[in-house]
């Protein structure tokens, strides 16, 4: 049974990466380039359909029934390895053979003022709670796989579980210190970083100071 289901598993990739070779294909083709029957094809693409990983279109070539072409989708095409984080650290090493540490300095300060624009106004008029959850729900979004919690002393405790930006903040502190000043700045109170990603712990942590009243 286990080998079946790991079988069908690699069907299944195989799709997918036909797919994202030649960007549509009907299921005769696919048939025919993996050597499996038509029926069990079709068994595996409505699996696809169903899991949000392949779209079919129908299209009409010559005379009879319209064909399907599958593609895949956004959900899909997430799977495939992207090296945008070679290319950011080739970025920013340009950065510094032509300005100096100070230009990335720069950079990253101007990373931070960025998303305090885009963030701050999320958190305006809440209360302390509501913006610590707030806080969360951003960085989620944003990847970082947030929680949260109120502790019995009144501080919270913000945990990422993962970090996009893991490659670059391995070799850029700043990376993470400007992340570190733009909470502070967001929420108003003293943060401190008690572990994180980049350090080889398993999560970054984050202890957040006392409840106030006031807002920023």
């Amino acid at each position: 049974m286990v080998l079946e289901q790991r079988e069908q598993g690699t069907t299944r990739q195989n799709i997918l990466e036909l797919l994202r070779r030649t960007s549509q294909m009907t299921a005769a083709e696919l048939s025919d380039a993996l050597g499996i029957g038509a029926v069990g094809i079709r068994q595996h693409l409505a699996l696809l359909e169903r899991d949000e990983m392949v779209q079919a279109i129908g299209v009409r070539r010559g005379i009879g029934r319209p064909s399907h072409l599958y593609s895949l989708t956004k959900s899909a095409e997430a799977l495939f390895p992207r090296r945008y984080d070679r290319m950011a650290l080739d970025a920013i090493a340009f950065v510094e053979q032509s300005g100096g540490p100070q230009a990335v300095d720069h950079l990253f300060a101007q990373r931070r003022e960025k998303l305090h624009i885009q963030f701050a106004p999320r958190l305006t008029g809440k209360d302390r709670v509501k913006q610590v959850a707030e806080l969360a729900l951003i960085l989620t979004e944003q990847g970082y796989m947030c929680d949260w919690e109120q502790l019995p002393d009144g501080t919270f405790t913000l945990i990422e579980h993962n970090c996009p930006v893991d490659c670059v903040a391995r070799d850029y502190p700043q990376a993470c210190a400007q992340e570190l000043k733009l909470y502070e700045d967001i929420l108003g109170v003293p943060i401190t970083r008690e572990e994180t990603i980049a350090a080889g712990a398993s999560c970054c942590r984050y202890r957040i100071g006392e409840v106030q009243s006031e807002h920023r």
